[in-house]
């Protein structure tokens, strides 16, 4: 599904460069589960941002469901990863002004789906992530957890060809980490590929393969879920 191939960034600041991402070289086929393991500093959030069209690689290539992709026209991009790509942060980023119901919604809003059919979406999310009680409340009086399940579901609600998380388990107490990851191992056993940032080893056990990066380099791949 996705290739890099001698994918690369650097960073200038007046004189000064620095290669936050070197010859990375990565594979993620549909449907696996893979991790990027590393170290704060290690370039695990610059490269899910380059893999998820958000930045551009200084050299090299992206390549996306056979498609060559750091070519092309910002427009395009944006429509890709529109309709193609899902996002989960530590930073939760719901919007306080919208209802849980709401939230799930806002991406539907911006894709040709009638409201009917939106509603089907929204009210299957609300029921399989056990939101469904919650629907007119405001994200802001839960805590990190229930905040994040209802932006995992917000982030399936246009049905993403990948899922990408950068330490999306950071807020989260050692249980709710568990059970949160468990969702993930779940989704992606139906067939949802994940791509998950993450220093923590108790969230990368849970990935198929683990892809360990360290000062900008891929140091080594595995194989370990358990």
């Amino acid at each position: 599904m996705i290739h890099t191939r001698n994918l690369q960034k650097l960073f200038r600041r007046g004189n000064n460069e620095k290669y936050v991402l070197r010859n990375i070289n990565i594979d993620i086929e549909e449907g696996e589960y893979v991790v990027f393991a590393g170290p704060s500093g290690s370039g695990k959030t610059t490269l899910l941002g380059l893999l998820g069209l958000v930045d551009i690689p200084s050299s090299g290539e992206i390549w996306f469901r056979e498609q060559e992709i750091t070519g092309l026209s910002e427009r395009k991009r944006n429509r890709i990863r529109r309709d193609h790509i899902a996002f989960l942060f530590e930073e939760i980023h719901l919007i306080d002004e919208l209802n849980v119901y709401e939230n799930i919604e806002l991406p539907l809003l911006y894709m040709p789906d009638s409201r009917k059919e939106r509603r089907r979406k929204v009210e299957e999310l609300l029921d399989r992530f056990r939101l469904t009680h919650l629907r007119k409340q405001y994200p802001g009086k839960f805590g990190d957890f229930v905040q994040q399940k209802v932006a995992l579901a917000r982030a399936l609600s246009c049905s993403p060809d990948i899922l990408y998380g950068d330490e999306p388990t950071g807020r989260l107490s050692s249980g709710e980490k568990e059970e949160f990851m468990e969702l993930l191992r779940q989704l992606n056993e139906e067939g949802q590929t994940i791509a998950l940032a993450t220093h923590s080893r108790e969230a990368a056990r849970h990935g198929q393969r683990i892809i360990q990066l360290f000062d900008g380099h891929v140091v080594t791949t595995s194989s370990d879920r358990g």
